[in-house]
């Protein structure tokens, strides 16, 4: 008998404080790999309270991939905050952390 299994889906979680000039080459870069893994993917990017407009570039990204989730945080709560909150949104299988900074 073979079994087969399911492809795990991933969710990559990532802080962001005043990344709105960064966030879209990241979501360029990161989409290439995700897209090359053959795996359903979602993008969570929670804007930890940044004072750019990082919130406005997020909803550009939501509204043309539905595989980006973008949350938002009035003041600045910090990094670990930003990720309890991203992997409290997450629904993939398995979770990955990763930073926007383009480091």
């Amino acid at each position: 008998m073979i079994r087969t299994m399911k492809a795990q889906s991933v969710s990559v979680v990532v802080p962001a404080y005043n990344e709105a000039q960064s966030l879209p080459i990241f979501y360029e870069r990161v989409t290439e790999v995700l897209e090359s893994l053959g795996r359903d993917y979602e993008i969570v990017i929670v804007d930890d309270g940044s004072r750019d407009n990082t919130y406005q570039v997020l909803e550009e990204l939501a509204a043309k991939d539905n595989r980006v989730k973008a949350i938002g945080f009035r003041n600045n709560f910090g990094q670990t905050a930003a990720l309890a909150a991203g992997i409290d949104a997450a629904t993939g299988d398995i979770i990955v952390l990763i930073d926007s900074d383009l480091e």
